[in-house]
């Protein structure tokens, strides 16, 4: 062995990694921003389950008889009485809000029974920008089922 050598010892690279690892703890949430991608996946979801109740009530609403256009007829579904249009949840927190399940993070916006243009909409409170992170539910027309518009500028 050389009474001199030249080099790192193992212990001296161990402790440059740990140190690195810290660094890079406690500076990657700064760069890395998440919650704009939780919110898309929010109103994704959101939009999925929408659909999906939107779906079940018109199949309850066929069974029942009640997909007039003409009246805004109301079934009633898990205990809740649900105001339909064309035989689908109205655009209204007494339609389609009422057959699902959200926090406080969800805020329901407007809503329109009246008429074959009513659409409510769900936004996302905690959003930077809760007017641009939102879903927008119309009504059925009667030829086709609600349509869903979906806004993510603000998330």
């Amino acid at each position: 062995m050389h009474k001199y050598s030249k080099g790192f010892t193992l212990i001296e690279l161990v402790i440059v990694i740990i140190i690195i690892g810290i660094i890079a703890i406690t500076a990657a949430p700064r760069f890395i921003e998440l919650g704009s991608d939780a919110r898309i996946a929010t109103l994704d979801s959101l939009e999925a389950n929408m659909l999906s109740a939107a779906n079940l009530v018109n199949v309850k609403a066929r069974i029942e008889d009640k997909t007039d256009c003409a009246s805004d007829p109301i079934i009633e579904m898990g205990g809740q009485n649900i105001t339909l249009r064309c035989g689908y949840p109205c655009p209204h927190p007494n339609g389609i809000a009422r057959t699902l399940v959200t926090d406080d993070s969800v805020q329901w916006i407007g809503g329109n029974c009246a008429g074959l243009l009513g659409r409510i909409e769900a936004r996302l409170s905690k959003a930077p920008d809760p007017t641009n992170c939102k879903l927008r539910y119309a009504a059925s027309t009667g030829t086709a089922p609600p349509f869903i518009i979906k806004t993510t500028s603000g998330c």
